[in-house]
């Protein structure tokens, strides 16, 4: 069975944001008096705000400071877009004109809204999403990753099952979506998850970025298409 289409996760997967996204939310907890170790932020990173600051603050925080939290953080990572370049990682087009050449469809799927797409979008100075077929963002899903919601949504949006699709993504919490979706989870290191943490969590296979990716690429679609016969 051949994979038809990729869904890609974009932050620390296609852009190297996921720092700024800690210092945005580092800056928004400190805003409303928690202070907040950097790293416990980035055990969380992968997570939409919805998740995120129950996890790390419980319910009781969540109900009181968690919706302003969630507004501030956006602010200041819009703040910090304005002032800094992002990194696409290497190989981004090429990887997703490798795809279509091979007759893949692709996906972009993020936690992220569009506004805050655009806005990782002009700061790394790449339209992600005139590179891929399929767009879904936090305005089409129910609920963020960890939950399978985009996954699922991406693959409805495609024409597709998931048995069709794998997906590329950073963190333990896009393991976990493709988990629940039924979709083959392909691991990047990009993020910052060490290889061994991301096979735990269930990926098929684990690459350092995008340019291994795609320098592996017939070899990274055969793992895919395996990884799915055999769920089969």
């Amino acid at each position: 069975m051949a994979v038809h289409a990729i869904i890609f996760d974009i932050d620390g997967t296609l852009v190297d944001t996921n720092p700024f996204h800690v210092e945005a939310w580092r800056r928004a907890f400190s805003s409303a008096g928690y202070d907040v170790p950097t790293e416990r932020i980035e055990e969380e990173i992968g997570k939409g705000g919805d998740l995120l600051v129950p996890a790390i603050l419980g319910e009781e925080g969540e109900k009181r400071d968690g919706e302003t939290l969630r507004q501030n953080q956006k602010h200041q990572f819009l703040n910090i877009a304005r002032s800094t370049r992002f990194r696409v990682f290497r190989f981004v087009p090429q990887l997703f004109e490798a795809l279509r050449e091979r007759g893949v469809r692709t996906a972009l799927a993020t936690s992220s809204d569009k506004k805050h797409l655009q806005a990782t979008c002009d700061s790394a100075g790449l339209d992600l999403p005139k590179l891929a077929d399929v767009l879904v963002t936090k305005d089409d899903a129910g609920a963020s990753k960890p939950e399978p919601d985009l996954v699922i949504v991406a693959v409805e949006k495609l024409g597709l099952t998931a048995g069709d699709c794998a997906m590329v993504g950073d963190t333990i919490y896009d393991a976990q979506a493709c988990c629940g979706a039924g979709v083959v989870f392909l691991g990047l290191e990009s993020g910052g998850t060490p290889a061994d943490e991301l096979l735990k969590a269930g990926a098929s296979a684990v690459w350092r970025d995008t340019e291994h990716l795609f320098d592996d690429l017939e070899h990274a679609l055969e793992v895919a298409s395996v990884a799915e016969a055999t769920r089969d």
